[in-house]
């Protein structure tokens, strides 16, 4: 593969609820890519053009103003927006994705808090990053919208994991608003493609992007015999 700079984009779903109240899984997916920058012209042009109401000319103001006028979101874009922005970016060619799957009534209770659980979690993340990808050095780019504790759990999580496997491995971290950046966006929709897809049993994104996960997503607690609620 090619050398020099491999940019990593993160993206979550679910929520910390460790409870019956609370999602029944939480995922977490990278974006892999050395190119950072295919489709966004298409993607830029795509919201413009919805804003513009050139395309789907019925939809909201409030939700256009509210919602479209910042940024792509999955969850909160309307179906035939969703399926516009996949249909851009399901022959992308450049990225690959790689997701962790937690069954959340699964996980021991002492590793619930942030600062345990994105060790353990990012762990098994990175380690798949380092063995099957070649660079020069890493830029990793999150969505900044978790509590400044969460965001930094995370960003500690990272640093030591690459400390510990990697100690070579120049590296940079940002957490941005996700509105600022389009690659995030596009995380964000591949992630929440597999979240619906073990949430809810619903396949009909996830398979528009699963192409692009080199391995599946890793069910990390699927052989654990203890459930916790």
């Amino acid at each position: 593969m090619t050398n020099g700079t491999l940019y990593l984009f993160i993206d979550e779903s679910g929520n910390f609820d460790f409870s019956l109240s609370g999602t029944k899984f939480y995922t977490i997916t990278t974006l892999i890519t050395h190119f950072p920058w295919e489709k966004s012209e298409q993607i830029i042009k795509l919201r413009h053009r919805i804003l513009a109401k050139e395309l789907f000319p019925d939809l909201s103001l409030d939700y256009l103003e509210n919602c479209l006028s910042k940024y792509f979101h999955a969850s909160e874009d309307k179906q035939v927006v969703r399926n516009e922005f996949f249909n851009v970016i399901k022959d992308m060619k450049s990225i690959y994705a790689h997701s962790i799957v937690v069954r959340k009534n699964k996980t021991n209770p002492s590793i619930r808090q942030s600062e345990k659980f994105y060790p353990k979690i990012l762990g098994y993340l990175l380690d798949f990053v380092f063995k099957s990808y070649e660079y020069s050095n890493l830029c990793i780019i999150l969505d900044g919208t978790p509590t400044n504790k969460k965001c930094g759990d995370f960003i500690g999580a990272i640093k030591y994991e690459i400390k510990n496997k990697n100690p070579n491995t120049g590296y940079f971290i940002y957490f941005p608003q996700s509105q600022s950046n389009i690659f995030l966006q596009v995380t964000d929709y591949i992630n929440w493609a597999i979240y619906r897809k073990w949430e809810y049993n619903d396949f009909r994104s996830y398979d528009l992007i699963k192409k692009f996960l080199r391995t599946p997503e890793l069910d990390i607690f699927f052989h654990g015999d203890e459930t916790y609620y």
